[in-house]
């Protein structure tokens, strides 16, 4: 079964096309509300809120007002947690982006011209022109500054994705038989137990970074590594023995850590 990432543009049909595609396929859909779901069950976060939701307005400031770099750790969890299963279709959160050294992954992009979005959500959300036209605007602008600072890449970097369809010019029933097409093709290869086996470890690494940094832990300095079999490998430094001692109970409590090898020293700071 093909694992796939789509991305489309707001205000297009991109979510109903990516429930076509699944249903078709007979996999799993996983957008906000499932991600969320997979978070809770994995990440054992204590008071974090998490809010995937891009099409918001107004979603960047609020990301931004919390804490970016855990809520992206988290994210990079939950997608890799998916991807180890090797099937489904995955909407947003940096798919395309954190899938992309892996050649089972088929990445979509669905793009549509302004005035067709304008059109649809007039028409299918009962806006006025003038606020549909804004709501576009701020969920273009959130997406693609969230999609720099996160990976340092514009959002519609052509080699992110493998099929790019123009939503304005074909029907809902069309492109998912176009995506189908594609995916039922033999250049579209299913993932390798290498791979299922490197999303697992990716997806485990992020849990401990972001379990980390929720309890307000320091880990600029402490690289984590973990083994197929769930050992976790802690290096570096930590600010106190205190800390260190923290670091070592939080990572060994988390499902999937099987082990602790912690080689942490207590950084000594030292005035001039």
């Amino acid at each position: 079964m093909p694992l796939v990432t789509l991305n489309y543009s707001f205000g297009s049909d991109g979510r109903e096309i990516a429930q076509s595609v699944a249903q078709n396929l007979g996999v799993a859909l996983y957008d906000d509300d499932t991600l969320k779901t997979i978070l809770k069950g994995t990440a054992q976060h204590k008071s974090f809120e998490y809010d995937f939701n891009y099409q918001a307005p107004g979603f960047w400031e609020r990301l931004m007002s919390r804490e970016p770099k855990l809520f992206i750790d988290f994210m990079e969890a939950a997608v890799y947690r998916v991807a180890q299963d090797g099937e489904g279709v995955i909407i947003g959160h940096g798919s395309q982006m954190l899938l992309r050294d892996f050649s089972c992954a088929f990445h979509v992009r669905l793009l549509s011209d302004p005035e067709s979005r304008l059109s649809n959500l007039v028409e299918n959300q009962g806006l006025n022109r003038d606020a549909a036209a804004d709501l576009i605007k701020k969920y273009d602008r959130s997406q693609a500054t969230f999609f720099e600072y996160a990976f340092e890449i514009d959002f519609d970097t052509p080699s992110l994705y493998d099929l790019t369809i123009n939503t304005g010019k074909m029907n809902r029933k069309t492109i998912s038989r176009l995506i189908l097409e594609a995916l039922d093709s033999d250049d579209v290869q299913a993932c390798s137990f290498n791979a299922l086996s490197a999303m697992k470890k990716m997806s485990l690494e992020r849990s401990i970074q972001a379990a980390l940094l929720e309890e307000k832990l320091d880990i600029q300095l402490l690289n984590i590594s973990v083994d197929a079999d769930g050992k976790a490998d802690l290096s570096g430094a930590a600010v106190s023995q205190d800390e260190k001692e923290r670091i070592i109970e939080i990572v060994s409590t988390l499902d999937g850590v099987s082990e602790v090898d912690a080689a942490i020293f207590v950084w000594k700071y030292t005035s001039v």
